[in-house]
């Protein structure tokens, strides 16, 4: 009966280590895509503004000016769009170091001397790769 509330008490503790591995790696990933995308937004701000206080009356000016100020809004929505995938490909970063500090933490549990060969703690199994979810 001790023994089983021990395992219990030992898989519980894992679930909520890995529950909350994951939430920290989810708000990681989470901060790392707003400032991916501040940072994109800023640029193009800086870019349009830029270009908006050069324009002049001269109208072939002004409109070359303008295709430029098109082109920088059509780099920015395609580095916009990337966001996401970067953001997943930390998220899977996060998680693969905490595997990797999981399996150098864990070492082979001992056995107590009064305990019989039926009696065998349960072993962490390895978290699957996750590299290669992220299409990239």
């Amino acid at each position: 009966m001790a023994e089983s509330d021990e395992t219990r008490e030992e898989d519980l503790r894992r679930l909520l280590t890995d529950a909350i591995e994951v939430q920290l790696a989810a708000l990681k990933a989470g901060i790392s895509f707003w400032t991916e995308w501040i940072e994109k937004t800023t640029e193009f701000v800086q870019s349009a503004s830029k270009t908006l206080s050069q324009i002049t009356s001269d109208d072939q000016q002004a409109r070359d000016l303008l295709l430029e100020l098109v082109d920088a809004s059509r780099a920015t929505a395609r580095s916009l769009t990337e966001i996401p995938r970067h953001t997943a490909e930390k998220f899977i970063e996060e998680l693969d170091k905490i595997a990797a500090q999981d399996g150098e933490e864990e070492e082979e549990p001992t056995q107590k001397p009064f305990k019989t060969s039926t009696a065998k703690r349960k072993r962490k199994k390895p978290r699957p790769n996750r590299a290669g979810r992220v299409k990239a």
